[in-house]
């Protein structure tokens, strides 16, 4: 009796260690796809089958624990291994997966990453060109910011400044937009701005107070030529303490011994003037002098701006026509003048301005002048990669010395209408005439 339940027991675990073989071929397949059973830390499953089958019969199955329990009914038991005794089972830590995978379910594969778009090509720089600067320069004419102490004018003019509550702009407010617009303007300052009281004896003798100075930073007037006849009435004294007053203004100043630079938009623009009453040799010394000093400055565009010619003439002198062509020749590029205390005309040499005379402007030295008309005079120069083009690219702006006809109030102003017209006419009739 014991002896066949033996051999039923037996022939029962054969048939459920077959089915385990099965199973482990099973997963093997499943979990290695393509890969090899090693995968698994299993021998060939094929083998397992063979020895399974064979230690079944022979009764040595290492899997079977053949050492006997009694049973409470008295039969024998046997346990039979567990997958979990042939297979190495992961760790807590792998939630019970097999360890020694190498190869993972496709559906756990991570998705491939994109490829990097190519950087697109960047853009050639646009083609600057060439680096085209404009310079405009104003000018006009003999500005007396006072007058001669002695006589009524001075305190007329002194009065304008008091009832405007000292308003330094007060003088120039009727063309502060034109001297605004430009890039350099300049003025013949006829007379010194100083408190000094010893003069030389002369019929006018001319000064303004040394805060007058203000008068031409509130005016957006940033030069003025010093080269005059009225400059030295306040001797040496008059003569320094205007320079002083300029510079603290921070207005730019030349003229005689001063030859000055102004830098415009990375230009250098050179500036120098005289006092010239004659075409001597002397005079064409000090002028080729200046242009040279200047040009060694590193000036690409000079401005000369002379005192001479006759007072109350419309016309200018054979000497001033002959020193202007002599400028210009030696590197001058625009001339102005003053002193005749009226227009001249304009003419144009080898491409060059001749501005012969701007006339009175802001002229304290006269309470009722008889001719008012005056002008500003503009010119634009075109600088193209450093170098100045040949263009003539001019204004002219006329004006009249004060804003009301029957007195001189020092407040010069833009003719319109039929007045600038008429101004206008006369301006080309004197400049006619130095073509003939």
């Amino acid at each position: 009796m014991t002896k066949g339940v033996v051999k039923l027991t037996v022939g029962k675990k054969l048939f459920a260690i077959t089915l385990l073989c099965l199973a482990v071929l099973f997963l093997s397949v499943w979990y290695s796809p393509g890969g090899s059973d090693s995968d698994f830390g299993i021998a060939d499953p094929t083998s397992i089958d063979a020895a399974a089958i064979h230690s079944g019969l022979t009764g040595t199955d290492p899997g079977l624990d053949l050492s006997a329990a009694p049973a409470e009914n008295g039969e024998v038991q046997h346990r039979v291994a567990t997958s979990a005794d042939r297979l190495s089972i992961g760790s807590a830590g792998n939630s019970g997966s097999l360890s020694g995978m190498s190869t993972p379910s496709p559906s756990l594969l991570p998705s491939p990453s994109p490829e990097p778009e190519p950087e697109p090509e960047p853009e050639p720089e646009p083609d600057p060109g060439p680096e085209v600067i404009t310079i405009t320069i104003s000018a006009a004419g003999d500005c007396t910011l006072g007058g001669d102490a002695r006589q009524n004018g001075y305190r007329a003019f002194l009065n304008v400044f008091e009832q405007s509550e000292n308003d330094y702009g007060v003088f120039f407010r009727n063309v502060l937009p034109v001297f605004e617009s430009d890039d350099l303007t300049i003025v013949n300052l006829e007379g010194p701005l100083t408190d000094a009281t010893s003069h030389l004896d002369k019929v006018y003798a001319f000064r303004g107070p040394s805060h007058f100075a203000r008068i031409l930073s509130a005016s957006s007037i940033e030069a003025v030529t010093l080269a005059n006849n009225h400059t030295g009435d306040y001797r040496q004294e008059g003569y320094l303490d205007t320079v002083a007053n300029l510079e603290e203004e921070g207005v730019a100043y030349f003229g005689n011994e001063f030859n000055t630079i102004v830098e415009i938009k990375g230009i250098k623009v050179g500036l120098f003037g005289y006092l010239l009453w004659n075409d001597g040799q002397s005079n064409r010394n000090r002028i080729l002098s200046s242009i040279e000093e200047l040009r060694e400055q590193g000036a690409e565009l000079i401005i000369a701006y002379y005192h001479w010619g006759a007072e109350r003439v419309n016309a200018p002198s054979v000497y001033q026509r002959r020193l202007a062509y002599f400028s210009i020749d030696n590197g001058v590029d625009l001339v102005l003048g003053a002193h005749p205390h009226v227009i001249q005309g304009i003419e144009e040499y080898n491409g060059k301005n001749i501005v012969y005379s701007l006339g009175n402007f802001c002229f304290g030295g006269n309470t009722a002048p008889p001719d008012q008309d005056t002008f500003i005079f503009r010119q634009t120069f075109t600088f193209e990669d450093g170098a100045m083009l040949d263009t003539n690219d001019m204004e002219i702006i006329p004006a009249r010395i004060s804003s009301v006809t029957r007195r001189n109030d020092f407040q010069p102003i833009v003719a319109e209408g039929e007045d600038g017209e008429r101004i206008l006419q006369r301006i080309e009739e004197y400049s006619s005439r130095l073509s003939r």
